[in-house]
C-alpha cells in the first residue's frame, strides 16, 4: 500500500530563533553603526533633547522603543504559528514573520499617527 505522510511543518521554536535571530542582528547593527559615528561638537544645547549623554540615549531610546519592540514580538509570535503550520523551512518562515511582523507594526504606528 501506498502510504501518504502528512505535509512536513517547521518546527515553531528553531522558526522563533531565526526571526529573534534577525531582531538581535538589526539591534546590533544600529549599536555598531551608532557608536562608529564621531560625535559633532555640540555648541548649541537650548533644543530640547540635543544635549544628552551616550546614558540619557539609551534610557530614551529604551523607553521609546519599548513598546514598539513588544509589539513586534507579539506579532513574531501569533505570525510565525500561523507560518509554521504552512512552510516547512523554519529559515524561511522566520524570517517571512519578521518581515510580516514589521510590516503590521508599521501600518498600525501609521495608521495611529494619522489618527493623531
Amino acid at each position: 500500500m501506498d502510504v501518504v505522510d502528512a505535509p512536513r511543518r517547521a518546527p515553531y521554536g528553531r522558526s522563533l530563533l531565526v526571526a529573534l535571530g534577525w531582531y538581535a542582528t538589526v539591534i546590533t547593527a544600529v549599536v555598531v553603526g551608532q557608536s562608529g559615528i564621531p560625535a559633532a561638537p555640540r555648541t548649541d544645547c537650548s533644543v530640547m533633547f540635543s544635549c544628552l549623554t551616550p546614558q540619557e540615549e539609551i534610557g530614551l531610546l529604551l523607553l521609546v522603543g519599548s513598546p514598539v519592540l513588544l509589539g513586534l514580538l507579539v506579532c513574531t509570535l501569533v505570525v510565525t504559528g500561523l507560518l509554521a503550520r504552512l512552510i516547512p523551512s523554519p529559515i524561511v518562515v522566520g524570517t517571512l514573520s519578521v518581515l510580516g511582523s514589521v510590516a503590521v507594526v508599521a501600518v498600525v504606528v501609521a495608521v495611529w499617527q494619522g489618527a493623531r
